[in-house]
């Protein structure tokens, strides 16, 4: 593929004057809220990321718990010897603990590092969904240009006819003077020159609309528009390569299929025993100082390990496996079913693109003939053998022949734009920059 840069035509009218081209509208698409929305999400989806990594280290607490009893702690004792109290204390009312808690998950059945791939799986898909979201936004960005040049052109070519008009209203004035035409005659090219300038005002209505559908797309008011690029499209089965190897939403797919085969990781991990060591520096007392109650030891600092294993679940662990094996399934059938629509959409576009170049050639032969048409009738009517009407007709056919063709133009601009990012947004990238 290869995309060359295009210079501004410099046009009669200023309405075409110092536009801005398509290379430049598309630098701006980065101000469109939705993309920048989308940052915001990449950006949030990379913290969560973070945030999962965390359940690899250990975690500190620290902790304080104080209580105070109803009734100091006693035990009672019943035994048959004299002088032997009925009861004595073994504790005091108040009790407070100090601790500094660890605890690191050795193993936790895989479902540690299938959540952190999961996170880290969800920002790369994020980044993915937002490149697709501006190929897609570029696709509505090349609809709107493309648009509102075939306006553009078709004012223009409706400014043109009306100065012809215009022109051959003040000879049929001279000729009505004269006595060569009736007064029916010079209505008639009259009320064309009244015609053209509605037909004008209906397009600058429509230019209105196309340029404000463009401005909103990439964030900046765009009152004017340049030219078309001259693009040289690769051949289909690059394209398609291109689309079902490398094309953004393609890629995100594939990475939920990827996030299926994590979930079913997880889901498979809760089979599996959890291993965790644990140790805590930990104190007693009656008060802050924590220096013991006078009955047990004040340091109750301690190590272990924790094994723990689910004997039973209700099946719940059993039907997510199952869950997950068939979302993933889902998932690759969705796949299969979106590659082939890709395939059919481009063949679609490249089918429209070849039916727009035959017509092109049909709308240039179409206006080779209206010119001559004009100027033959031209000749006529100075020479009094045609009237007004065929006169107006000749003018209106030719103008139209005129908009018709770059209205083509325009929409073959449009189809291998659109036929390049349907492939991908990088392969229109690079050709651009060619």
């Amino acid at each position: 593929m290869r995309l060359f840069l295009f210079s501004f035509l410099i046009l009669s009218s200023p309405l075409w004057l110092y536009g801005e081209d398509l290379k430049t509208l598309l630098k701006l698409r980065d101000n469109n809220p939705i993309l920048r929305s989308l940052d915001a999400q990449i950006s949030a989806k990379k913290a969560l990321q973070e945030a999962q990594k965390s359940a690899n280290y250990p975690t500190i607490d620290a902790k304080l718990n104080a209580i105070r009893l109803k009734d100091t702690p006693m035990a009672n004792f019943h035994l048959p010897f004299e002088g032997m109290p009925p009861e004595i204390a073994v504790g005091t009312q108040t009790q407070i603990d100090g601790s500094v808690e660890l605890r690191y998950p050795i193993f936790s059945g895989f479902a540690i590092s299938a959540l952190i791939e999961k996170a880290k799986l969800n920002t790369q898909k994020a980044r993915l969904q937002k490149i697709d979201t501006k190929r897609q936004l570029t696709m509505q960005i090349i609809t709107a240009y493309a648009t509102a040049y075939k306006i553009d052109h078709a004012i223009k070519a409706e400014r043109e006819a009306l100065k012809a008009t215009q022109l051959w209203l003040k000879k049929s004035q001279g000729f009505y003077k004269a006595g060569l035409i009736n007064l029916a005659d010079l209505s008639n090219i009259k009320a064309q020159t009244y015609a053209h300038r509605a037909m004008i005002q209906s397009y600058q209505s429509q230019r209105s609309q196309a340029l404000s559908t463009l401005s909103y797309l990439v964030g900046k008011k765009i009152t004017k528009i340049g030219g078309l690029l001259p693009i040289k499209l690769p051949d289909r089965k690059t394209l398609l390569h291109e689309a079902l190897t490398h094309r953004a939403d393609i890629l995100a797919i594939q990475t939920l299929l990827k996030i299926d085969k994590e979930e079913l990781r997880l889901a498979r991990s809760e089979r599996l025993p959890k291993v965790a060591l644990l140790g805590a520096l930990k104190l007693h007392g009656d008060s802050l100082k924590l220096n013991g109650d006078g009955f047990s030891n004040p340091n109750k600092s301690f190590v272990g390990a924790q094994i723990s294993y689910d004997l039973f679940d209700g099946f719940g662990t059993k039907h997510r496996i199952e869950a997950a094996k068939a979302q993933k399934t889902a998932r690759i059938l969705y796949l299969k079913d979106y590659q082939n629509r890709i395939q059919a959409d481009l063949d679609a576009k490249i089918s429209t693109l070849q039916a727009l170049q035959t017509k092109l050639q049909a709308d240039k032969m179409q206006l080779r003939a209206q010119k001559r048409y004009y100027k033959l009738i031209k000749g006529r009517y100075q020479n009094h053998f045609a009237t007004t009407d065929e006169l107006s007709r000749a003018i209106a056919a030719k103008s139209q022949a005129t908009a018709k063709l770059k209205a083509t133009e325009a929409d073959i601009f449009m189809q291998k734009c659109l036929i390049l990012l349907e492939s991908s947004l990088e392969m229109f990238e690079k050709g651009k920059k060619r």
